[in-house]
């Protein structure tokens, strides 16, 4: 029978498909972080010209600062600037624009008990203390990348707790919308690569790695070292070529 199925398939007369004229794009979808790159999620930045990006340093009253924030700029710039320019063909910079200057948030760094999966109610806290501690001194219409630097000493900064926090509702600061902020706690020096990756969220690409339930279990399960959004520590963590379409470089 199954030789039979194999001839029957093999010599039955071919039929072409019709050619349709639609691009080879899948469709975006509501999920977030959608793959899909039809059309561009207006709620985000696209990372084409030259965006420009502000980093305001955050210390707290229980710890003195032992770094500088040159210091910390330096632990992320020129690299991350390189590195979009080299994935995008020169077709995006990142503009860094460094306060000089560390602003005192209100509370203890342990008062906001930041860690990898927040406490929405400790998360908002803090991005209510950083805003208004930050408005004072920044002009954010002027800013479409966030950067909230803490202290890497300080006691309450876990250094596993970087990441992008989108807002449910725009906070509305110097007559702009800003929708989301990256929350910035590595320690110094930082984990390689981890503000291009954590920037790649900001211009709506997801993570491409695998969480593990346990120790034994490997973070890089789905794309290995290929793509930074899967591991900033691959051998070769450039972007997919449908990220670099999706971002409009290709």
């Amino acid at each position: 029978m199954s030789a039979l199925a194999a001839t029957s398939i093999l010599t039955g007369p071919s039929v072409a498909e019709p050619f349709s004229p639609e691009p080879c794009a899948l469709h975006r979808t509501d999920a977030h972080h959608s793959e899909g790159l039809d059309t561009w999620n207006t709620a985000y930045p696209r990372p084409q010209g030259t965006l420009h990006a502000a980093l305001v340093f955050l210390s707290f009253p229980d710890a003195a600062p032992r770094t500088t924030p040159d210091e910390l700029t330096a632990d992320h710039f020129p690299a991350t600037s390189r590195y979009f320019e080299q994935s995008s063909y020169g077709r995006f910079t990142l503009r860094p624009h460094p306060m000089d200057r560390w602003l005192r948030m209100p509370r203890p760094s342990t008062a906001y008990r930041i860690q990898r999966d927040w406490a929405p109610a400790d998360r908002s806290a803090y991005l209510r203390d950083a805003f208004a501690v930050a408005d004072k001194a920044l002009d954010f219409s002027r800013y479409d990348v966030v950067y909230l630097v803490a202290d890497p000493d300080a006691p309450g900064v876990d250094s596993d707790a970087t990441k992008v926090v989108n807002l449910d509702s725009p906070v509305r600061l110097d007559g702009t919308d800003v929708r989301r902020v990256v929350t910035v706690f590595e320690q110094h020096p930082p984990d390689r690569l981890v503000l291009a990756h954590e920037t790649g969220h900001v211009f709506d690409l997801p993570d491409l790695y695998h969480r593990p339930t346990d120790s034994k279990d490997d973070w890089d399960t789905h794309v290995g070292d290929w793509d930074l959004m899967g591991s900033q520590f691959g051998a070769a963590p450039d972007l997919f070529g449908w990220h670099k379409w999706k971002l409009g470089w290709l």
